[in-house]
Protein backbone atom coordinates (compact mmCIF):
# COMPACT_ATOMS: atom_id res chain seq x y z
CA UNK A 1 0.00 0.00 0.00
CA UNK A 2 1.29 3.31 -1.01
CA UNK A 3 1.37 6.48 0.94
CA UNK A 4 -1.07 8.11 -1.08
CA UNK A 5 -3.57 5.30 -0.06
CA UNK A 6 -2.37 5.29 3.46
CA UNK A 7 -3.12 9.42 3.81
CA UNK A 8 -6.24 8.65 1.56
CA UNK A 9 -7.29 5.86 4.37
CA UNK A 10 -6.36 7.75 7.23
CA UNK A 11 -8.38 10.68 6.09
CA UNK A 12 -11.53 8.62 5.60
CA UNK A 13 -10.87 7.05 9.02
CA UNK A 14 -10.59 10.52 10.59
CA UNK A 15 -13.08 12.25 8.83
CA UNK A 16 -10.04 14.74 8.24
CA UNK A 17 -6.75 14.73 6.14
CA UNK A 18 -3.75 14.46 8.81
CA UNK A 19 -1.42 17.67 8.49
CA UNK A 20 2.10 18.95 10.09
CA UNK A 21 0.78 20.37 13.80
CA UNK A 22 -0.04 24.64 13.14
CA UNK A 23 0.36 24.09 9.51
CA UNK A 24 -3.35 24.62 8.39
CA UNK A 25 -4.26 27.89 6.90
CA UNK A 26 -6.56 29.07 10.18
CA UNK A 27 -3.51 28.65 12.24
CA UNK A 28 -1.02 30.12 9.89
CA UNK A 29 -3.14 33.15 9.22
CA UNK A 30 -2.39 32.41 4.82
CA UNK A 31 -6.08 31.63 3.37
CA UNK A 32 -8.89 33.98 2.19
CA UNK A 33 -12.57 34.28 2.52
CA UNK A 34 -15.24 35.61 0.60
CA UNK A 35 -17.13 37.80 2.72
CA UNK A 36 -20.52 39.98 1.16
CA UNK A 37 -18.21 43.57 0.68
CA UNK A 38 -15.38 41.40 -0.95
CA UNK A 39 -18.02 39.89 -3.18
CA UNK A 40 -19.38 43.42 -4.31
CA UNK A 41 -15.93 45.03 -4.04
CA UNK A 42 -14.82 42.74 -7.30
CA UNK A 43 -18.43 42.99 -8.92
CA UNK A 44 -17.63 47.16 -8.85
CA UNK A 45 -14.15 46.93 -9.89
CA UNK A 46 -14.86 44.51 -12.41
CA UNK A 47 -17.21 46.90 -14.07
CA UNK A 48 -14.54 49.38 -14.15
CA UNK A 49 -12.16 47.58 -15.76
CA UNK A 50 -14.35 46.88 -18.77
CA UNK A 51 -15.84 49.92 -19.07
CA UNK A 52 -11.94 50.84 -19.28
CA UNK A 53 -12.71 53.68 -15.83
CA UNK A 54 -8.95 55.31 -15.62
CA UNK A 55 -9.53 55.07 -12.02
CA UNK A 56 -11.35 54.90 -8.75
CA UNK A 57 -11.63 54.96 -4.99
CA UNK A 58 -12.06 51.90 -2.76
CA UNK A 59 -12.12 53.77 0.84
CA UNK A 60 -13.38 52.19 4.58
CA UNK A 61 -12.26 52.49 8.25
CA UNK A 62 -8.88 50.88 9.49
CA UNK A 63 -8.99 47.20 9.88
CA UNK A 64 -12.15 46.03 7.83
CA UNK A 65 -10.22 43.62 5.49
CA UNK A 66 -9.16 46.12 2.63
CA UNK A 67 -5.64 44.48 2.03
CA UNK A 68 -6.54 41.12 2.34
CA UNK A 69 -9.75 41.98 0.11
CA UNK A 70 -7.00 43.05 -2.76
CA UNK A 71 -5.35 39.73 -2.54
CA UNK A 72 -9.16 38.00 -3.37
CA UNK A 73 -9.75 40.80 -6.12
CA UNK A 74 -6.46 41.01 -7.89
CA UNK A 75 -6.89 36.25 -8.02
CA UNK A 76 -10.13 37.15 -9.39
CA UNK A 77 -9.59 40.07 -11.90
CA UNK A 78 -6.31 37.97 -13.38
CA UNK A 79 -8.92 35.34 -14.25
CA UNK A 80 -11.99 37.18 -15.65
CA UNK A 81 -13.42 35.68 -18.48
CA UNK A 82 -10.78 33.82 -18.85
CA UNK A 83 -8.30 36.75 -19.87
CA UNK A 84 -5.09 36.91 -18.84
CA UNK A 85 -5.46 40.32 -17.67
CA UNK A 86 -2.45 42.02 -16.10
CA UNK A 87 -2.98 43.46 -12.16
CA UNK A 88 -0.13 44.95 -10.48
CA UNK A 89 -0.23 46.07 -6.90
CA UNK A 90 1.81 48.72 -4.87
CA UNK A 91 1.51 50.22 -1.45
CA UNK A 92 2.26 53.57 -0.67
CA UNK A 93 4.77 54.42 1.52
CA UNK A 94 5.34 57.14 4.01
CA UNK A 95 7.63 59.91 2.97
CA UNK A 96 8.59 63.02 4.89
CA UNK A 97 9.40 64.41 1.79
CA UNK A 98 8.21 62.63 -1.73
CA UNK A 99 11.16 62.21 -4.28
CA UNK A 100 10.34 60.64 -7.71
CA UNK A 101 13.20 58.39 -7.02
CA UNK A 102 12.17 56.96 -3.94
CA UNK A 103 8.58 56.85 -5.81
CA UNK A 104 9.34 54.92 -8.75
CA UNK A 105 11.99 52.45 -7.15
CA UNK A 106 9.27 51.41 -4.86
CA UNK A 107 6.74 50.95 -7.59
CA UNK A 108 9.16 48.74 -9.57
CA UNK A 109 10.25 46.75 -6.14
CA UNK A 110 6.27 46.30 -5.54
CA UNK A 111 5.49 45.24 -9.10
CA UNK A 112 7.97 42.73 -9.35
CA UNK A 113 10.62 44.51 -11.70
CA UNK A 114 14.15 42.97 -11.63
CA UNK A 115 15.96 46.53 -11.76
CA UNK A 116 15.02 48.86 -9.65
CA UNK A 117 17.73 51.49 -9.75
CA UNK A 118 19.22 54.34 -11.86
CA UNK A 119 18.22 57.70 -12.37
CA UNK A 120 14.30 59.14 -11.71
CA UNK A 121 13.68 59.32 -15.63
CA UNK A 122 15.22 55.75 -16.15
CA UNK A 123 12.79 54.13 -13.43
CA UNK A 124 9.69 55.82 -14.80
CA UNK A 125 10.83 54.77 -18.18
CA UNK A 126 11.28 51.09 -17.11
CA UNK A 127 8.09 51.11 -15.01
CA UNK A 128 5.86 52.00 -18.03
CA UNK A 129 7.71 49.48 -20.46
CA UNK A 130 7.49 46.89 -18.01
CA UNK A 131 3.41 48.12 -17.92
CA UNK A 132 3.25 48.24 -21.46
CA UNK A 133 4.90 44.73 -22.42
CA UNK A 134 2.59 43.10 -19.67
CA UNK A 135 -0.62 44.64 -21.20
CA UNK A 136 0.61 43.48 -25.13
CA UNK A 137 1.94 40.13 -24.17
CA UNK A 138 -1.69 39.54 -22.47
CA UNK A 139 -3.36 40.78 -25.53
CA UNK A 140 -5.86 42.56 -23.77
CA UNK A 141 -4.48 46.12 -24.30
CA UNK A 142 -5.42 46.56 -20.34
CA UNK A 143 -3.73 46.38 -17.25
CA UNK A 144 -4.39 47.16 -13.46
CA UNK A 145 -2.73 49.00 -10.74
CA UNK A 146 -3.90 48.58 -7.37
CA UNK A 147 -2.40 51.06 -4.66
CA UNK A 148 -2.83 50.11 -1.11
CA UNK A 149 -2.55 53.30 1.60
CA UNK A 150 -3.22 55.25 -1.16
CA UNK A 151 -4.67 58.35 1.54
CA UNK A 152 -0.78 58.86 1.64
CA UNK A 153 -0.34 59.69 -2.02
CA UNK A 154 0.15 63.79 -2.42
CA UNK A 155 -0.28 65.60 -5.31
CA UNK A 156 2.80 65.55 -6.84
CA UNK A 157 2.92 61.79 -6.76
CA UNK A 158 -0.26 61.87 -8.60
CA UNK A 159 1.53 63.64 -11.17
CA UNK A 160 4.01 60.83 -11.22
CA UNK A 161 1.23 58.38 -11.84
CA UNK A 162 -0.09 60.57 -15.16
CA UNK A 163 3.37 60.16 -16.65
CA UNK A 164 3.07 56.78 -16.32
CA UNK A 165 -0.88 56.77 -17.42
CA UNK A 166 -0.19 59.04 -20.57
CA UNK A 167 2.60 57.01 -21.71
CA UNK A 168 0.75 54.03 -21.40
CA UNK A 169 -2.34 55.76 -23.43
CA UNK A 170 0.10 56.97 -26.09
CA UNK A 171 1.67 53.28 -26.76
CA UNK A 172 -2.84 51.93 -27.12
CA UNK A 173 -3.10 50.62 -23.35
CA UNK A 174 -6.04 51.15 -21.36
CA UNK A 175 -4.57 51.53 -17.56
CA UNK A 176 -7.14 51.40 -14.55
CA UNK A 177 -5.80 52.33 -11.16
CA UNK A 178 -7.71 51.38 -8.13
CA UNK A 179 -6.67 53.57 -5.10
CA UNK A 180 -7.51 51.71 -1.77
CA UNK A 181 -7.67 53.30 1.29
CA UNK A 182 -8.92 55.06 4.39
CA UNK A 183 -11.60 57.25 4.26
CA UNK A 184 -9.14 60.43 3.86
CA UNK A 185 -9.26 59.60 0.02
CA UNK A 186 -12.78 61.02 -0.18
CA UNK A 187 -11.47 64.31 1.25
CA UNK A 188 -8.50 64.21 -0.99
CA UNK A 189 -11.01 64.13 -3.71
CA UNK A 190 -12.61 66.77 -2.08
CA UNK A 191 -9.74 69.33 -2.10
CA UNK A 192 -8.69 68.25 -5.70
CA UNK A 193 -12.15 68.93 -7.08
CA UNK A 194 -12.37 72.34 -5.39
CA UNK A 195 -8.57 73.06 -6.56
CA UNK A 196 -10.38 72.09 -9.97
CA UNK A 197 -7.58 69.60 -10.46
CA UNK A 198 -9.72 67.92 -12.74
CA UNK A 199 -6.69 66.28 -14.31
CA UNK A 200 -6.23 64.23 -11.53
CA UNK A 201 -10.03 63.40 -10.33
CA UNK A 202 -10.52 62.64 -13.95
CA UNK A 203 -7.79 59.78 -14.18
CA UNK A 204 -7.66 58.50 -10.37
CA UNK A 205 -11.08 59.02 -8.76
CA UNK A 206 -13.82 58.77 -11.32
CA UNK A 207 -15.76 56.48 -9.21
CA UNK A 208 -15.87 55.61 -5.74
CA UNK A 209 -17.04 52.41 -3.25
CA UNK A 210 -17.05 52.41 0.36
CA UNK A 211 -15.87 48.89 1.61
CA UNK A 212 -17.92 48.18 4.61
CA UNK A 213 -17.62 45.65 7.64
CA UNK A 214 -20.36 43.17 8.83
CA UNK A 215 -23.26 45.23 9.79
CA UNK A 216 -25.93 42.64 9.49
CA UNK A 217 -26.37 39.06 11.16
CA UNK A 218 -26.81 38.14 7.09
CA UNK A 219 -23.00 39.86 6.21
CA UNK A 220 -22.12 37.26 9.42
CA UNK A 221 -23.05 34.43 7.72
CA UNK A 222 -21.94 34.74 4.64
CA UNK A 223 -18.42 35.30 5.92
CA UNK A 224 -19.09 31.85 8.67
CA UNK A 225 -20.35 29.70 5.51
CA UNK A 226 -17.03 30.69 3.72
CA UNK A 227 -15.42 28.43 6.75
CA UNK A 228 -18.26 25.69 6.42
CA UNK A 229 -18.80 25.19 2.67
CA UNK A 230 -16.02 27.63 0.44
CA UNK A 231 -12.81 26.45 2.17
CA UNK A 232 -10.56 23.76 1.25
CA UNK A 233 -7.45 22.54 2.26
CA UNK A 234 -5.58 20.58 1.50
CA UNK A 235 -6.84 20.97 -2.23
CA UNK A 236 -8.97 18.21 -3.63
CA UNK A 237 -9.30 16.74 -0.11
CA UNK A 238 -13.19 18.04 0.15
CA UNK A 239 -12.66 18.93 3.80
CA UNK A 240 -13.47 22.29 4.70
CA UNK A 241 -12.12 24.58 8.08
CA UNK A 242 -14.81 23.54 9.33
CA UNK A 243 -14.67 20.04 9.25
CA UNK A 244 -11.20 20.12 9.67
CA UNK A 245 -11.56 21.14 13.21
CA UNK A 246 -14.66 20.21 13.99
CA UNK A 247 -14.73 16.59 12.02
CA UNK A 248 -17.17 14.63 14.37
CA UNK A 249 -19.89 17.82 14.80
CA UNK A 250 -19.83 18.39 11.07
CA UNK A 251 -20.64 14.75 10.32
CA UNK A 252 -23.43 14.94 12.29
CA UNK A 253 -24.98 18.81 11.01
CA UNK A 254 -22.62 21.04 12.68
CA UNK A 255 -22.28 24.44 10.74
CA UNK A 256 -20.83 27.76 11.77
CA UNK A 257 -23.24 30.19 9.44
CA UNK A 258 -25.90 28.35 12.02
CA UNK A 259 -24.55 30.23 14.84
CA UNK A 260 -24.20 33.49 13.00
CA UNK A 261 -27.26 35.01 14.57
CA UNK A 262 -25.95 34.08 18.08
CA UNK A 263 -22.57 35.39 17.68
CA UNK A 264 -24.40 38.98 15.93
CA UNK A 265 -26.05 39.10 19.47
CA UNK A 266 -22.90 38.96 21.46
CA UNK A 267 -20.88 41.45 19.25
CA UNK A 268 -24.16 43.79 20.25
CA UNK A 269 -24.07 42.95 23.90
CA UNK A 270 -20.54 43.43 24.51
CA UNK A 271 -20.67 47.06 22.60
CA UNK A 272 -23.36 48.06 24.93
CA UNK A 273 -21.52 46.51 28.06
CA UNK A 274 -18.76 48.58 27.27
CA UNK A 275 -20.64 51.91 26.62
CA UNK A 276 -19.65 51.78 22.99
CA UNK A 277 -22.45 53.83 20.96
CA UNK A 278 -21.51 54.77 17.70
CA UNK A 279 -23.22 52.65 14.71
CA UNK A 280 -21.78 48.60 14.47
CA UNK A 281 -19.92 47.80 11.84
CA UNK A 282 -17.40 44.92 12.75
CA UNK A 283 -14.18 45.05 10.50
CA UNK A 284 -13.18 42.01 9.27
CA UNK A 285 -9.97 41.48 11.43
CA UNK A 286 -11.58 40.39 14.66
CA UNK A 287 -14.61 38.60 12.86
CA UNK A 288 -11.98 36.02 11.45
CA UNK A 289 -9.92 36.81 14.35
CA UNK A 290 -13.10 35.41 16.81
CA UNK A 291 -13.80 32.36 14.21
CA UNK A 292 -10.17 31.12 14.36
CA UNK A 293 -10.38 31.09 18.11
CA UNK A 294 -13.49 28.78 18.10
CA UNK A 295 -11.63 26.93 15.73
CA UNK A 296 -8.33 26.17 17.11
CA UNK A 297 -9.66 26.61 21.45
CA UNK A 298 -12.68 24.66 20.86
CA UNK A 299 -12.11 22.21 18.21
CA UNK A 300 -10.82 18.96 18.12
CA UNK A 301 -7.20 20.19 18.50
CA UNK A 302 -8.43 22.15 21.58
CA UNK A 303 -10.49 21.16 23.89
CA UNK A 304 -13.01 19.37 21.60
CA UNK A 305 -16.14 20.35 23.02
CA UNK A 306 -19.65 18.78 21.62
CA UNK A 307 -21.21 22.01 21.48
CA UNK A 308 -20.59 25.63 21.27
CA UNK A 309 -22.63 28.76 23.27
CA UNK A 310 -22.27 32.13 23.62
CA UNK A 311 -20.01 31.40 26.80
CA UNK A 312 -17.45 30.64 23.75
CA UNK A 313 -18.47 33.18 21.51
CA UNK A 314 -17.93 35.79 24.17
CA UNK A 315 -14.78 34.58 25.29
CA UNK A 316 -13.17 34.46 21.29
CA UNK A 317 -14.59 38.14 20.91
CA UNK A 318 -12.97 39.14 24.06
CA UNK A 319 -9.93 37.40 22.92
CA UNK A 320 -9.75 39.19 19.39
CA UNK A 321 -8.80 42.38 20.67
CA UNK A 322 -12.40 43.92 19.24
CA UNK A 323 -13.51 45.71 22.34
CA UNK A 324 -10.73 47.00 23.05
CA UNK A 325 -10.18 48.37 19.56
CA UNK A 326 -13.47 50.15 19.03
CA UNK A 327 -12.96 51.97 22.57
CA UNK A 328 -10.10 53.28 21.35
CA UNK A 329 -11.99 54.33 18.24
CA UNK A 330 -14.46 55.81 19.82
CA UNK A 331 -11.67 58.12 22.17
CA UNK A 332 -10.39 59.55 18.54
Amino acid sequence: MNAIQLQFDSFIENKRPILPPKTHPVETGRYLIATKAIDQLCDTVTTWVDTRCPGGIIHGRPRLGKTRAIQYLINELSNENGLLLPVCSATCRQYRAPSEVNFFEDMLKDVGHAIVGGLASSKRDRLSKFFIEKAEWSRTNRIVLIIDEAQRLQQIQYDWLMDIYNELDNNGISMTVVLVGQDELLHQRSVFMTLKKVQIVGRFMVHTFKFEGVKKVSDLMTCMAGYDEYSEYPETSNCSFTRYFFPDLFENGFRLQLYAHELFEVFKELRQENGIKKALEIPMQYVTLTIEYCLKRYGINGKNIDKLGKIHWREAVEHSGYIHAEMYQDIV
